[in-house]
């Protein structure tokens, strides 16, 4: 109940007639057990399966993309440690936020999360440095929007990025540009709708206790294994 609907500590321990502090620790307890039972769900397939399992869309104009990735936030109260606000403060978002990187299989499948950062961190700093890089293979191409200006990281790894051509001030795009920029519109979306099947929990799309902060990253593992039992985001 407190992950599906959100609902406040305070209405879950009048509901059942505990305490406050007897449902926190109810919710901590199960949701770094459903964490570890669940995180087989969250699966990053072998190159094999992404082929088998790519949607025509992308065989047809995309064929070497293995994974679309995305960071998205979840927000929290601000604390009163100066240094916890600078970590945690959104300037996009204009809040204190925790912050994630999220990749998925073509087919739309949740197969890989980031730990959780601070929201100053920048989208550039958490594909360096959170093992993301490690688990591509050579020749892995990676689909991302135009902010994600990580090719030479990739090609370190004899990766390739996919991004949509960027607009020169005053210049005006050709036609295959513009061509580009939307087909790759059309399939990017489909990171961002597994981004809304997780925040279809109430429980992230609230802003958080500070409380939680030590086991966010749980609940949100959580709630992507649950998200991946859905059927696939894109159809064959």
């Amino acid at each position: 109940m407190r992950l599906r609907l959100g609902l406040l500590i305070e209405d879950l321990a009048f509901r059942f007639c505990i305490s406050a502090g007897t449902v926190s620790q109810i919710i901590i307890t199960w949701v770094i057990l459903l964490s570890k039972e669940l995180d087989s769900l969250i699966l990053w397939p072998s190159r094999n399966t992404i082929r088998a399992t790519m949607p025509n869309c992308f065989k047809r104009l995309y064929p070497k993309v293995r994974t679309i990735i995305d960071c998205s936030e979840i927000f929290f109260e601000t604390s009163s440690a100066l240094d916890v606000q600078a970590c945690m403060w959104s300037d996009y978002k204009h809040h204190a936020t925790v912050k994630f990187l999220i990749a998925i299989t073509p087919n739309g499948a949740i197969s890989w999360l980031s730990p959780l950062y601070g929201g100053r961190a920048s989208d550039i700093f958490i594909v360096r440095n959170s093992g993301f890089l490690d688990i591509l293979e050579p020749y892995d191409q990676v689909m991302a929007d135009r902010g994600f200006k990580i090719r030479t990281d990739l090609a370190y790894k004899q990766c390739t990025l996919c991004i949509p051509p960027s607009a020169v001030k005053g210049i005006q795009m050709s036609k295959e540009e513009v061509r580009e920029t939307s087909n790759i519109a059309n399939v990017r979306i489909y990171v961002e709708q597994a981004i809304k099947r997780i925040k279809h929990f109430r429980i992230l799309k609230i802003t958080q206790l500070l409380l939680y902060l030590p086991i966010m990253n749980n609940i949100l593992r959580v709630c992507a294994a649950i998200s991946n039992l859905r059927k696939p985001l894109v159809s064959k």
